[in-house]
């Protein structure tokens, strides 16, 4: 006969959750990718538009580019995580 196994306990509901840190880290990926796209269309726009010269035109560009990714996938990350602690 086997010996029976006791329950494993379980964490509260939230950041410990698999399925909500999998909905925050999808929020932060898609929100990054969608943020660094529009941070490279816009900051080639803004490069273009102010006359920034040569190589600094690149150096404006992946900074507008990281920058954007950053917050957008920050936010949209902070309103994935909001919306995994109402359920």
């Amino acid at each position: 006969r086997t010996p029976r196994r006791s329950p494993t306990p379980r964490a509260p509901m939230g950041l410990t959750d698999n399925r909500c840190a999998n909905r925050v880290l999808t929020g932060v990926a898609l929100g990054g990718t969608v943020g660094g796209a529009v941070g490279a269309c816009y900051g080639t726009y803004e490069a273009f538009s102010a006359g920034i010269p040569g190589m600094l035109k690149v150096r404006h560009v992946g900074r507008t580019t990281v920058g954007s990714a950053a917050l957008f996938g920050l936010f949209l990350g902070a309103g994935s995580l909001l919306q995994c602690g109402r359920r």
